[in-house]
């Protein structure tokens, strides 16, 4: 079983609200057997962090999917400036 906040994908039926021009920063912990690209429709993300360690400006980097290795974590970041909801999966 695969989940967000310990919700399968399946059971998740409310949004995450965010305010409109919002800075957001989702941080995705991989506790499981195999790696996942985790993929967020209709925005652009930066990675800025990595297994706990913040990414200097220099080596944050544009994705819109982003591979979470098996036992690492990533942190990411985007501006919430479109309405609308938006799916966030694997």
């Amino acid at each position: 079983m695969w989940s967000f906040d310990g919700e399968r994908f399946s059971e998740v039926t409310e949004p995450i609200p965010f305010r409109r021009d919002e800075r957001v920063r989702v941080t995705l912990v991989n506790d499981s057997m195999m790696a996942h690209p985790i993929h967020l429709h209709g925005y652009y993300f930066k990675v800025v962090a990595t297994d706990g360690g913040a990414l200097p400006p220099a080596a944050q980097w544009p994705e819109t999917t982003v591979l979470v290795a098996v036992g690492t974590t990533r942190d990411v970041e985007f501006v919430a400036d479109e309405p609308g909801d938006w799916a966030m999966h694997c």
